[in-house]
């Protein structure tokens, strides 16, 4: 069996109980070096991921198809929002060869440290798909509430400004979110060109009143 685990955030006492249940009791554990660092694993148990992670996970299920054991996939944050249970649904994985074991996303995160009801915002992400773009300037100019990951928050904030959002309209960076250098910011949108952020982040837009 295959379980795609999410993994929460990043802290790992956001870490569910069936997670960490799953990862104790499975034969293999893949996963970056920061997601493998949440638990207490046997070092021979460890398969690391690194960038080239789609054609490594295609090998590493294909080399253990036939083999009865257990392989636990780490997933930051919740595997179904830009998490890797698309990744392996798209290497040709049937959904009865599979669990998903939900967890706690930055998205979750992000609403409880700014203390919005998340259901009330249009959610989209643009990790790996620039195409999503286009979508979430529409939202903007619609006056729609808005949180979305972005992908490159330089370059998005650029597409926005240059296809007619007002530079000085606010947006909230929620940056490393449950780590150390965990950093939330609110500011104009040409302010945050400015600045430099990590991959790791949530951005949250409000509506114009």
């Amino acid at each position: 069996m295959i379980y795609i685990v999410g993994i929460g955030p990043g802290d790992k006492r956001y870490l569910t109980l069936m997670a960490i249940e799953i990862v104790k009791n499975s034969d293999m554990v893949v996963g970056s070096k920061r997601a493998l660092e949440l638990f207490d694993i046997e070092e021979d148990k460890k398969c690391y991921l690194t960038k080239n992670l789609r054609e490594e996970l295609k090998e590493i299920i294909n080399s253990t198809k036939n083999k009865n054991i257990n392989i636990a996939i780490l997933s930051t944050g919740d595997p179904c929002f830009s998490g890797l249970l698309k990744t392996i649904l798209s290497l040709g994985v049937r959904k009865e060869d599979i669990e998903v074991i939900s967890g706690i996303s930055s998205i979750q995160i992000a609403a409880a440290k700014l203390k919005i009801s998340w259901e009330d915002y249009e959610i989209i992400t643009l990790h790996g798909k620039e195409e999503n773009r286009k979508k979430l300037l529409n939202l903007i100019k619609n006056n729609q509430k808005v949180i979305f990951l972005p992908n490159n928050l330089k370059e998005d904030i650029e597409y926005l400004i240059n296809n007619g959002v007002n530079p000085e309209k606010e947006m909230t960076v929620c940056e490393n979110l449950t780590y150390e250098n965990e950093r939330i910011v609110r500011d104009s949108l040409k302010n945050l060109l400015k600045m430099d952020f990590s991959y790791l982040c949530v951005c949250v837009l409000e509506g114009d009143e």
